[in-house]
């Protein structure tokens, strides 16, 4: 008889940073407490995928990141949110991801290029202060999506 006594592996490194999830109309809002590591993004990620199926059923979405303590991440997390940016778009008609992070938040001013990296040729992309003005931008951008298709369905 052959038992195997070893328990499951667990992750190389525990995620680091907090997240939590909600809908907000067309804008799928995660607010993250940084700073942040791969760990974190691809169990980010799993828990964003029924949202994402949800919201691409009722067309364009938006995602907005607000940011608290820290953006600072990891290179790994970084490329890892790249490719689930990618996803979101390719797979879920998301068209836009936006960062909200206040003055106050570590790695503001440092790290938004790296972020801008992230999202570069994969959706629109936008940084605002404050929520009010995030969400504001997102709507403008998916009502114009919107009209732009309903207008494109309408010329076939």
């Amino acid at each position: 008889m052959n038992i195997n006594t070893t328990a499951p592996m667990a992750p190389l490194f525990p995620s680091h940073g907090k997240y939590s999830l909600y809908r907000d109309g067309q804008v799928l809002v995660t607010e993250v407490v940084g700073p942040w590591n791969l760990e974190l993004v691809q169990e980010w990620a799993r828990s964003a995928i029924p949202f994402s199926i949800e919201m691409h059923e009722d067309g364009p979405w938006a995602g907005i990141a607000i940011m608290s303590e820290s953006m600072l991440a990891t290179p790994e997390a970084m490329d890892a949110l790249r490719k689930v940016v990618a996803a979101s778009v390719e797979q879920f008609n998301c068209i836009a991801h936006i960062v909200v992070a206040s003055p106050g938040v570590a790695g503001k001013g440092i790290v938004e290029g790296a972020f801008k990296k992230v999202y570069e040729g994969l959706c629109l992309s936008g940084f605002f202060d404050d929520y009010a003005s995030a969400k504001a931008w997102a709507v403008q951008q998916i009502d114009r999506i919107k009209v732009e298709q309903n207008q494109d369905r309408s010329q076939l």
